[in-house]
C-alpha cells in the first residue's frame, strides 16, 4: 500500500513566489481509508494520521507567513502541539503504517524546529525555498582580502615560532581576532536589517510573483550569510591556534 502523498502542493521560485496551500491543493485519498482529506495532519473520516504532503516547508508546518522576524515563544509552543500530536508513543498499537507516519512526521517536525529557531538557518532556508542556490557556500568578502591573507601568515608563523616568538604571534592573532568578531557582528546587523526589509516588502506582497525590491533583497542576503559563515570560520580557526599555545 503506498502512503507517502505524490502531491507536492508548495509554490516557490523567483517567478511565483512562496504561498501557501489552500485546500484544493491538499486534497487527496487517505491511505487507509481512500476518503478525501483536506486536512495536512489527519483524516476527518478515519482519524487516521495523514503524512505530511511532499515538499511541506517549514513555515507551513508552524502556521507562519514566510517572515524572517518570528516569535520564538510562539514557534517553541507550536512545536511542542505538534510534538504531541505527532509522538510515535501514541502510536504504538496503531497499524505499522501509521508508526512509520508518526516517526516520518516526528523527524520532520524537529528538523523544521531546529532551522526555524536559529535566525541564520532560517534565512538560508528561505533562500533555498525561493530556487536560489541549496546551501550558501562560505565567501570571504573582497574588501577583507588583505586582512585576511595577513592573518593566514600570523597563523603560519604561530605555528612555527619558537617558544620565546609565539607571545608575539599570539598577539598579533588576538588583534586580528578583535577585528574579525566586529566584522561579523557587522554582518549580523546588516543581516538584522535585511530580515526586517524582507518582512516589510512580503507582509505587502499581494500576488504570487515577487518585486524587484524582493529580488534583490535575497541577493543580498545570500551574500552576507555567505560572508558571516566565512568569518565564523575564521574566528574558529583563529581561538583554535591561541588555544593550541595558550
Amino acid at each position: 500500500m503506498n502512503i507517502v502523498p505524490e502531491k507536492s502542493g508548495l509554490k516557490s521560485g523567483l517567478d511565483e513566489g512562496l504561498s501557501f496551500f489552500n485546500k484544493e491543493e491538499t486534497k487527496r485519498p487517505c491511505w487507509s481509508c481512500e476518503s478525501e482529506v483536506e486536512d495536512l495532519y489527519n483524516c476527518s473520516h478515519c482519524t487516521a494520521l495523514q503524512q505530511f504532503l511532499k515538499d511541506t516547508d517549514y513555515f507551513t508546518l508552524f502556521e507562519l507567513g514566510y517572515l524572517l522576524t518570528i516569535d520564538l515563544d510562539v514557534l517553541e509552543k507550536q512545536y511542542y502541539v505538534l510534538s504531541r500530536k505527532f509522538h510515535p508513543d501514541y502510536y504504538q498499537k496503531t497499524s505499522e503504517e501509521e508508526q512509520m507516519i508518526s516517526l516520518e512526521n516526528t523527524a520532520h517536525l524537529t528538523r523544521a524546529y531546529r532551522t526555524l529557531k536559529d535566525p541564520k538557518k532560517r534565512m538560508a532556508y528561505l533562500i533555498q525555498l525561493t530556487g536560489q542556490e541549496g546551501d550558501v557556500p562560505a565567501a570571504a568578502p573582497a574588501e577583507l582580502f588583505e586582512e585576511i591573507l595577513e592573518i593566514q601568515e600570523h597563523l603560519e608563523a604561530l605555528e612555527a615560532a619558537s617558544s620565546d616568538e609565539q607571545a608575539q604571534w599570539m598577539t598579533a592573532l588576538e588583534a586580528d581576532l578583535e577585528a574579525m568578531e566586529g566584522h561579523r557582528d557587522a554582518a549580523g546587523e546588516k543581516l538584522k536589517a535585511l530580515s526586517f526589509e524582507w518582512d516589510g516588502l512580503e507582509v505587502f506582497r499581494i500576488d504570487h510573483s515577487y518585486s524587484n525590491q524582493q529580488r534583490n533583497c535575497l541577493k543580498e542576503m545570500q551574500r552576507i550569510l555567505s560572508h558571516d559563515s566565512y568569518l565564523d570560520r575564521i574566528v574558529e580557526e583563529i581561538r583554535e591556534a591561541l588555544d593550541e599555545v595558550g
